[in-house]
């Protein structure tokens, strides 16, 4: 009887954290919101990219159809500029370096079910995304870039959009040199200031 008792209080107790574990991390992800993430598929050269200090945009493309609504791809299309002049990496004049994506894989769902989804594990927009020399077309990286919605309550194309703009980010971040990259938003917030 003792040991029934104590697998009860033991199995009840693991319940009850695995419960607050699951509040504590729903709580970060609304406040966080989407995240993003990359992996590169073909190797950006640091110092080539270094060479570009104004961005451009091209319409992301659906590849998937219906499958993915026209809100997401107009989401991603209206946030990832944005993110992008968040992050402070560029300026509005100078070498122009174009951003093109594909929209390849998307998971996401509205509504009861896109709520569920992101509370179990969460919801995923992937796209293919390109950098190009404006001038020349020449490739200059292509990566694998996604957004992540884990939060059940912060969802939505938006949310799809800023995701994958954060991943965009992150690989240009991560692939400049660490002294363009401080002085860039240096000199971007300076002139904000003015």
């Amino acid at each position: 009887m003792f040991r029934i008792v104590a697998l009860s209080v033991l199995a009840s107790s693991s319940l009850a954290s695995v419960g607050c574990s699951t509040l504590a991390k729903q709580v970060y992800y609304g406040v966080r919101g989407a995240s993003g993430k990359f992996y590169e598929l073909n190797i950006v050269d640091p110092l080539r990219l270094a060479t570009f200090r104004a961005v451009q945009f091209a319409p992301f493309e659906n590849a998937l159809g219906e499958r993915v609504p026209a809100e997401v791809v107009a989401a991603v299309d209206e946030h990832v500029p944005e993110v992008l002049a968040d992050s402070h990496l560029f300026f509005p004049d100078g070498k122009p370096l174009r951003i093109e994506g594909r929209i390849v894989h998307y998971t996401g769902k509205s509504g009861l079910i896109g709520a569920l989804s992101s509370f179990l594990g969460g919801q995923e927009c992937v796209s293919r995304v390109r950098l190009v020399d404006a001038d020349t077309g020449e490739l200059i990286g292509e990566a694998m870039c996604w957004g992540s919605v884990k939060s059940a309550v912060r969802q939505g194309p938006e949310e799809f959009g800023k995701g994958v703009g954060k991943g965009i980010a992150k690989w240009i971040e991560d692939r400049l040199p660490e002294d363009v990259v401080e002085q860039r938003r240096e000199m971007n917030s300076d002139q904000s200031e003015q």
